[in-house]
């Protein structure tokens, strides 16, 4: 190897070097890395680096100027890499201020890489393999005059020379012509890191047109170990070995006992990867099958097997043998139709050793992304086992996390997952492959056919909906594909409430209209009457799924898991049974109870179902005319109270039994689409959102047409910045201020009349959330914490801050902005806020965020100021208040607010003539013991105990 430009010298003796970071890199794009191994080392050592997105991008083809650095990286490494520089162009087309310029100067002066005839070296052009593999192999110190890498059929000698010293190992389509992917070269370089270096005893040099060129020389020659460690286990003098001294390869085997390869750099371990199988299965397998596929002429009468990487019982691995790796007399029911079996053949020992692996389902419970080390949490649907086959093994604590990019899964993700027992941990996580359509045919513990095409079940293949006998034919599912591309899991088809109906009224082609028609009510509360393909007179009464074709014709088929909580039928609308008083449905429960505060929902005695966010409510109230009206809601949180006892009168009153037809996911009690008549029962449309009023943006009373009074607020309902309509006179026991135009407001469960107009609603419950309020919010370190209160971020309380946390901004006129991102918040010692920790997590879930206008007064000019200080007291019915910072003749408003919950409650305010520097003055105000009260005026506030 040639000597290092007198440049690098220098730097090398003067600089110390910086440590490069070690341990494989979690790309987001892991999952379409084919050379993981490869990739990981390189990265580890720094030689190919990810993007600043957290992506590595594998597929993208080399450019001559990357490929420059990274023959730059693995020479000098990273660090000194990253300080050269070209004094001048070293090609016409590479400018000194070109960022491959330094890189393409010292490969060029080494003699690894050459320019082309017209004097361009064409730094954005792709790479082709040939052209790497010549630098690779002239960084190894091979000479490309003496060894033939020149003239028009260089190429030829150098993939000769590559493939003779591995350096396309591991790539089996490789082609020298075409163009280097990113991931390609870092499999040529980890390759090259383990080739011998050479050299050369005698060269002949010559002077051609001025310049010093090699003639001929003896042929290359294996550099000796010399002092360097042998870390990579071979003979002579390893790349690695000599230029990254730190980096190790070990023989090992990993935790489902496969003969693999460990890595480490500078004591930390990039990771463990297993040797490639000489033969794997996808099923049970004749040992006899094994021992041709391998080519052996010896048998191996102790083969031996692990389970999940748990010894299991030896093998007799010979020529003609029938039994197979799992029977009745050896590992009995470890291998089926989906298990990988992996075969290793030690040909000098003649030993072969088999590796069952497990392929198990799960779906994505949780993520944790605010810690160091990032992982999932999975939930196993796949009855997981030791090797008896059917002791289970339970996947649940710290057993079931997973560290990886979480940014490339979502909670309720299916993923694919394998699980070593010996390490007791799961292995590998990846997302499963799905295919959607309709159930075709089924055969029990073997296959299904799915949109015309039959798939194999996997070993552990797991229903959603508990049993493979609850499916049926001609009904939508997904099915989720394991590696193999067999079935491991099977799930009902997304629930789309747009594509459900409840059936109203059918008549057949028999009628006296002689057509086949019914009456649905859709799921947007609409009613149609459409023409149908059948008589669907059998399906009144029910939800149904439904399509339509380019003809308005509608096909029907009842819906999965369809329940009633009555012997309900439809209300004939005679004298008997009018609609006008039963509505549109009868002989409903008298208990029924819905209350859009909690998810439980009884649907009549002995019987709990339960809504969630996604269940869709249509609701039909009748007037006393007859007319119906059908209201739509999607999510238990929006849906309205229904209950049969009326709850305000006292004793409960019973008002109506309540008719609800229902749909719930799978086997479980959760309701994806309900019908409901509640037409006479007890409703009312409260929501349990948060929600926010800005008091600034407050309007003056307003009296409508009807006679309606009310103020008009900027608010935030849950997640929804909108505006709400406070009435004038709240109902009883509601804790919201109407009118208030001095103290923002939240509060929860609020209920609404039939108007829009919010009547009620209550604080902020304890069990819930924890209140914060006072002055101060500050920006610190950290992606997800924010400091509140204090007058500096050091004197603040640090908080963490929930990654879907609701935030927002609201100015001084009522104008609220929604906050994207923590990292968005700014500093302000004067603004004020109001904050909901969550009890259960304590993060902060809800944060309002008031600016200020630091206490001057309209018309004041120039004379307004901002106090340094504030402090209270109180005595006998008086509040003693000090500020400081004050100025002489200045008009300072002091404010006493009750702290109530989440809102403060304004008392009284007092405007205090300043003197110079400080002043004190008494309020006076009748507090009440326990307490607290927040004294302000402009950016300063006290809380005051009393």
């Amino acid at each position: 190897m040639k000597k290092f430009l007198s440049l690098v010298l220098a730097l090398v003796m003067t600089m110390s070097l910086v440590t490069v970071s070690a341990g494989a890199k979690d790309f987001s794009d892991d999952g379409s890395i084919t050379y993981k191994e490869a990739v990981d080392v390189i990265s580890g050592i720094g030689v190919v680096d990810g993007y600043s997105g957290g992506d590595f991008k594998p597929t993208e083809v080399l450019t001559r100027g990357a490929a420059a650095k990274i023959i730059c990286n693995l020479i000098l490494g990273p660090t000194t890499t990253s300080y050269l520089s070209a004094d001048t162009a070293p090609f016409k087309d590479v400018p000194v201020t070109n960022v491959f310029a330094g890189y393409i100067t010292y490969c060029s002066q080494q003699g690894i890489i050459n320019g082309y005839a017209d004097g361009t070296f064409r730094p954005t052009a792709t790479l082709s393999g040939n052209a790497f593999m010549k630098m690779l192999l002239g960084a190894l110190g091979y000479d490309s005059a003496i060894e033939g890498y020149t003239g028009a059929n260089w190429t030829v000698a150098v993939i000769k020379q590559a493939a003779g010293i591995g350096l396309d190992d591991g790539n089996d389509e490789f082609v020298g012509s075409k163009a280097v992917t990113r991931q390609e070269a870092a499999l040529y370089a980890c390759n090259m890191l383990q080739a011998t270096m050479v050299g050369y005893d005698a060269k002949t040099s010559g002077d051609i047109n001025g310049a010093t060129v090699t003639i001929a020389g003896d042929k290359a020659k294996e550099v000796a170990q010399g002092s360097y460690d042998n870390n990579m286990h071979k003979p002579n003098l390893q790349f690695a070995e000599r230029y990254f001294d730190k980096l190790d390869k070990t023989e090992t085997t990993d935790d489902f006992a496969r003969p693999a390869t460990k890595w480490t750099f500078k004591g930390d371990k990039i990771g463990t990867y297993a040797d490639a199988a000489d033969v794997t299965y996808t099923s049970n397998v004749k040992l006899g099958d094994i021992y041709s596929d391998l080519d052996m002429s010896e048998k191996d009468k102790n083969a031996e097997v692990y389970y999940n990487g748990v010894e299991a019982d030896d093998v007799a691995v010979s020529k003609g043998n029938t039994v197979k790796v799992s029977s009745s007399s050896a590992n009995n029911k470890l291998v089926a139709d989906g298990s990988t079996v992996e075969v290793f053949y030690d040909e000098d020992n003649n030993d072969v050793t088999i590796c069952i692996i497990d392929t198990y389902v799960g779906t994505i419970s949780s993520k944790e992304e605010k810690v160091s080390d990032p992982y999932v949490v999975v939930n196993s649907e796949s009855l997981v086992t030791e090797k008896d086959a059917s002791t289970s093994v339970s996947i649940s604590g710290s057993k079931a996390r997973f560290e990886t990019n979480t940014d490339n899964f979502e909670e309720d993700d299916v993923v694919l997952f394998t699980y070593s027992q010996s390490a007791d941990e799961i292995k590998s996580v990846v997302k499963a492959e799905s295919v959607e359509g309709t159930l075709d045919k089924y055969t029990l513990g073997k296959n299904l056919t799915l949109a015309d095409t039959e798939y194999k079940y996997s070993k552990n293949i797991a229903f959603s909906f508990g049993s493979e006998t609850s499916m049926t034919t001609k009904s939508d599912y997904v099915i989720y594909l394991d590696t193999n591309g067999m079935v491991i899991y099977v799930d009902e088809q997304e629930f789309d409430a747009s594509q459900y109906a409840y059936v109203l009224y059918t008549q057949s082609s028999n009628s006296r209209f002689g057509k086949d028609q019914v009456q649905l009510v859709m799921s947007d509360g609409s009613v149609k009457t459409v023409d149908t393909d059948d008589d669907y007179t059998s399906l009144e009464g029910t939800i149904v799924y439904y399509r339509a074709d380019d003809k308005g014709e509608y096909a029907l088929r009842q819906a999965a898991n369809v329940h009633k909580n009555g012997s309900i039928v439809t209300t004939e609308d005679d004298r008997t049974y009018p609609i006008s008083t039963n509505g549109v449905l009868r002989n409903g429960a008298t208990d029924f109870d819905m209350k859009n505060t909690r998810a439980a929902i009884t649907t009549k005695t002995g019987t709990t179902v339960y809504g969630n966010s996604e269940t869709v409510f249509v609701v039909a109230e009748s007037d006393a005319r007859g007319k119906t009206d059908y209201s739509v809601y999607k999510g238990i949180k929006n849906a309205p109270t229904i209950m049969s006892d009326d709850p305000t009168t006292s004793p409960t009153v019973e008002t109506k039994a309540v008719e609800m037809v229902y749909t719930t996911s799978g086997s479980s009690d959760v309701v994806t689409f309900a019908f409901i008549d509640a037409t006479g029962a007890y409703v009312t449309n409260g929501k349990r959102d948060v929600v926010f009023l800005a008091a600034e943006s407050a309007t003056k009373m307003i009296t409508d047409g009807d006679n309606n009074q009310y103020y008009l607020y900027n608010a935030v309902v849950d997640d929804e910045i909108t505006t709400v309509k406070v009435k004038a006179a709240q109902d009883a026991g509601s804790v919201v201020l109407a009118g208030n135009d001095t103290v923002n407001q939240v509060v929860t469960n609020a209920d609404y009349n039939n108007k829009g107009l919010l009547t009620s609603a209550d604080a902020i419950s304890t069990s819930d959330y924890t209140t914060l309020t006072g002055t101060g919010v500050w920006k610190l370190s950290g992606s997800y914490s924010i400091g509140l209160g204090g007058t500096t971020a050091s004197a603040s309380v640090r908080y963490t801050v929930a990654s879907d946390a609701k935030m927002y901004y609201i100015d001084t006129d009522g104008v609220i902005t929604k906050i994207d991102d923590v990292k968005n918040i700014s500093s302000d010692s004067t603004a004020t806020y109001i904050g909901l920790l969550d009890v259960t997590d304590g993060d902060i879930a809800y944060l309002f965020i008031q600016e200020v206008d630091n206490g001057k007064q309209e018309g004041a000019g120039s004379s307004g100021v901002v106090l340094s200080g504030i402090s209270a007291s109180y005595s006998s019915g008086t509040v003693t208040v000090t500020l400081t910072g004050t100025n002489a003749g200045q008009v300072y408003p002091v404010t006493i607010s009750l702290v109530n919950g989440g809102t403060l409650v304004k008392l009284t305010t007092a405007n205090v003539t300043g003197a110079a520097t400080t002043t004190t003055a008494t309020i006076s105000a009748a507090l009440s013991a326990g307490s607290t009260y927040m004294v302000t005026c402009g950016d300063q506030s006290f809380v005051l105990g009393v």
